[in-house]
């Protein structure tokens, strides 16, 4: 089957788009209702304090084409070492894999084109049209909804209840495009007292001018965990926006880890929201610009349920002419008493020109909690850089360890299918401080 494609992203375009396509009446649920509250918002700009930093003037939104591969993935041997595979080229799902067993217990892993030829049982593509609910109810600009509206393609899982499995599944998305807008959505449903890990990567060619709106939905089940692992590493040429939104369940466990190095410009953003009793989340992320990348992190902790726990570490190091801007906001409804929630953001300057911006914030809106954050700024310590010449390491050795042991608290929980993907790019970025 061929490639649709259409030319732009103008309002007129996207209702004629959302008018032809072929799919799951809950999908074209969360379609409309992204799109009604799209028409009524405007793109963002520097007055919106969320996009202060980061200037978004220069891109003209509406303006770029997208297009929907419509065949669904072939089904391949699964790997050892993982619970199950999708891959993608563009917007098209290439192969998918399940280890075996596992599709028996009630595991689902598809691509949103292989919904239409697969049975799905109606309890998981209930939960799974919540969890997007929640993502297009959560979203405060036009950007996120956009997303949303033109989702081109992307994978759900679900893991039954009181299922634990020790390997994790992978989601990849390779891209070869060239100026063309694509919106991959990730969707992840945790039944109660499940246990599994997810690790989404994301990369580009070396060459091609690509614009990512992505979207990444997780929901875990009362007492359940999920342990989720991003990684992107698009090329220089693209521009990548990505939303999340995680919901954390009565004694569930979030951890959710971001490393981001790709494109001219990032803007991520991930909402951890603990709506049940005893909910604990952890939120890590590394990001490294070089060149005159620009990347915008934010974080949200938001606590609704009574007793629970969150905990942010994100690391980021700028050289060159980069700029990175971080901003992390813990936020305690007024009946979320005993919350504990801590937020810290640790900053590497590594060149002259380079600049890290870092903005935390609270929002209390109630007594009996125990909240606070950190934020540092600054250089490599002389000190560190002495003691370790000292014992004979050159300048150029000790800057690269004490750089990569820096990143090292975040990435020691990576899994070992992308950590060494990782340290490569990390130790390319400190050569280009030597």
């Amino acid at each position: 089957m061929s490639v649709a494609t259409w030319n732009d992203s103008s309002v007129a375009t996207l209702e004629s788009y959302l008018q032809g396509l072929e799919e799951p009446g809950w999908v074209s649920e969360v379609r409309a209702a992204a799109m009604e509250r799209f028409r009524q918002m405007d793109w963002p700009t520097s007055q919106d304090e969320e996009f202060r930093r980061s200037d978004l003037s220069s891109f003209s939104f509406e303006s770029w084409a997208f297009e929907n591969a419509p065949q669904p993935s072939a089904e391949v041997e699964n790997p050892a070492g993982l619970s199950g595979t999708i891959t993608f080229d563009g917007s098209r799902a290439l192969r998918r894999t399940v280890a075996e067993g596992l599709a028996a217990k009630g595991v689902v892993l598809l691509s949103f084109r292989d919904l239409a030829a697969t049975s799905v049982p109606e309890v998981v593509t209930t939960q799974i049209r919540d969890a997007m609910l929640r993502g297009v109810k959560n979203a405060d600009n036009r950007l996120t909804l956009w997303h949303y509206v033109t989702l081109t393609h992307g994978a759900i899982l679900y893991v039954p209840e009181f299922l634990e499995l020790k390997d994790p599944f992978m989601i990849s998305f390779e891209e070869t495009g060239d100026k063309v807008l694509r919106s991959p959505q990730i969707v992840v449903v945790g039944g109660t007292g499940s246990r599994f890990s997810v690790v989404h990567r994301s990369r580009g060619a070396e060459e091609g001018d690509v614009l990512y709106t992505e979207g990444i939905d997780i929901a875990v089940g009362d007492s359940g965990q999920v342990n989720y692992y991003l990684l992107q590493n698009v090329n220089i040429d693209s521009s990548y926006f990505s939303n999340g939104l995680g919901t954390v369940g009565r004694d569930a466990t979030l951890k959710m880890y971001s490393a981001v190095f790709g494109g001219l410009f990032s803007k991520y953003r991930f909402d951890a929201e603990m709506d049940g009793p005893g909910g604990d989340a952890f939120l890590g992320g590394v990001y490294f610009p070089h060149e005159d990348q620009h990347v915008d992190m934010r974080t949200v902790q938001r606590h609704i349920g009574q007793k629970s726990h969150s905990l942010t570490l994100y690391k980021g190091a700028v050289i060159c002419e980069a700029h990175s801007v971080y901003q992390g906001l813990i936020s305690v409804d007024h009946d979320a008493l005993n919350t504990d929630a801590y937020l810290t953001n640790n900053n590497l300057v590594l060149g002259d020109e380079a600049q890290a911006d870092s903005i935390p914030t609270l929002q209390i809106n109630t007594d009996e909690v125990r909240c606070s954050h950190g934020s540092t700024t600054g250089k490599l310590d002389s000190r560190h850089m002495f003691y370790l010449e000292s014992r004979g390491y050159s300048p150029e050795e000790a800057r690269h360890l004490l750089i990569q042991g820096f990143f090292e608290e975040v990435l020691a929980d990576y899994p070992e299918v992308v950590i060494d993907e990782i340290h490569d790019v990390v130790e390319s970025r400190i050569c280009e401080c030597d």
